[in-house]
This record gives structure tokens, C-alpha cells and sequence, in this order.
């Protein structure tokens, strides 16, 4: 499950942030995953819990997950829309299949809250 790795990375980049800001630990952290990143987040969530006891200043960390959705814009009309699926998507307003994602794959922290 590379969940784990994912989830060991992210808290060993905690960890140095806590080491350059000379701060005590990370009192909460928000993170956006996109449904496309092919993480599944309960085990993305399962393994940060599970591995955060062994960094120092991370034991209590509190971890937000937002899931972001599958955004495309249409190459042909510029209408944009959210789908639930990824097999094979045309747009609603006009039916052209050359579209743009937006947004769906990503893995990117939008904040920590550190205490000094």
C-alpha cells in the first residue's frame, strides 16, 4: 500500500518544518486530495496515524483531509463541470470529449498550525 509511504514522506517533511521554524510540534495540518491522485484516503489516514508517534513534536498532530473533485473544462464550449466518474467524459452542455482537467489529481498541503 503505498498509502504508507506517501503518509511517512509527508510526516518526515513535518518534521523538518518543525526543525526549521524551531517550533514544538504541528497542532493541525490540512491537506487536499484530488479522486484522481490514486491515493485512498482512509489508508492515507490510517497510516499518518499510525506512524506519526514516532516523530517528535507530530505525536498529537490532528490530519484534515479535503477530497477534490474532477474538474474539466471543455476545449470547445469552455463550459466547466464536475464529474463523479472518470471512464470516458464529454461535456454536459455541448458533448465534446476534448476537455481540460482542472483539478482532480492532486496532493498538496494548504496549511499547518505550529505551536512555537
Amino acid at each position: 500500500m503505498h498509502e504508507t509511504s506517501i503518509a511517512m514522506g509527508f510526516l518526515e517533511s513535518l518534521s523538518q518544518l518543525l526543525e526549521r521554524e524551531k517550533a514544538k510540534k504541528v497542532v493541525k495540518v490540512r491537506v487536499r486530495i484530488g479522486k484522481l491522485s490514486g491515493i485512498v484516503v482512509d489508508s492515507f489516514v490510517f497510516a499518518f496515524d499510525a506512524l506519526k508517534g514516532q516523530f517528535k513534536g507530530l505525536e498529537e498532530t490532528e490530519l484534515v483531509v479535503e477530497e477534490s473533485p474532477i474538474r474539466y473544462r471543455c476545449n470547445s464550449c469552455s463550459h466547466e463541470f464536475t464529474v463523479e466518474t472518470v471512464f470516458f467524459p464529454e461535456c454536459p452542455k455541448c458533448g465534446a470529449v476534448d476537455l481540460k482537467l482542472l483539478s482532480g489529481e492532486e496532493l498538496q498541503v494548504i496549511d499547518a498550525e505550529i505551536e512555537v
